[in-house]
């Protein structure tokens, strides 16, 4: 539907090639994480499975990549599953209500009144609320981020990068880095890196779809670090 992460690699790896002088991807080390909300997508899915015109909640859901750089420069990128698992999980318990609605409103329909249909239920050994969390959990997290985002969507990159005055290259080699693409950056106060395109080299890599679901600045916050010696 949308290769959205394979695009992401694709971008910072097709742009041009500009100097080099202060190397900074030390400053880099660590995991980041970017935030990607598809609430607006999961909606429309959600709306289409139902046949309804459009989703009103308060539900909301993201999908949450890892950018990750070791102190030699070596980096993988992909997506963190139990982060959006976890979103997920979210996005379900607030639309719990809203879809109960939908049910009990499908079942008037067909004749059968909310309390027929709680009685149901009952005599299955659950409530509606808990039928309903069976479906979600039934859910496959690899194939929804499959319709979600596209084929290459469970797939981890891994390559080596550097950072040189606001500019971040990325290849699959370290010896190619001299002549990789690159994507601008910025380390923020609060502690945060964007990744930004304010020359629309990066937006210009990815088709109308996959620009909705990319919105530039692209904000990565760093993930603390855990303290082995301290939580054994």
């Amino acid at each position: 539907m949308k290769k959205t992460i394979a695009a992401l690699l694709a971008l910072v790896m097709a742009l041009s090639l500009t100097a080099c002088s202060k190397n900074e991807t030390k400053k880099l080390v660590g995991t980041w994480q970017y935030a990607m909300d598809l609430t607006q997508v999961m909606n429309e899915e959600m709306a289409e499975s139902y046949e309804l015109e459009e989703l009103d909640s308060a539900a909301a859901f993201c999908v949450y990549m890892d950018f990750t750089v070791a102190e030699d420069g070596a980096y993988t990128l992909g997506v963190d599953m139990d982060a959006t698992g976890e979103s997920l999980t979210g996005y379900y318990q607030a639309l719990t209500p809203v879809l109960a609605e939908l049910v009990y409103a499908a079942g008037e329909e067909q004749g059968m009144s909310r309390e027929e249909y709680d009685e149901a239920l009952e005599a299955m050994g659950m409530t509606l609320e808990e039928y309903l969390s069976t479906i979600f959990s039934a859910v496959d997290m690899g194939e929804l981020l499959t319709l979600l985002l596209g084929s290459d969507a469970g797939t981890e990159s891994a390559g080596w990068c550097k950072a040189v005055d606001g500019q971040l290259f990325m290849a699959e080699t370290a010896d190619e880095l001299d002549a990789a693409g690159y994507v601008a950056y910025t380390l923020n106060s609060d502690g945060t890196m964007s990744w930004t395109d304010d020359d629309g080299q990066l937006s210009g890599q990815l088709t109308a779809q996959e620009q909705e679901l990319i919105a530039f600045p692209m904000v990565w916050t760093k993930v603390p670090s855990i303290d082995k010696d301290n939580h054994a």
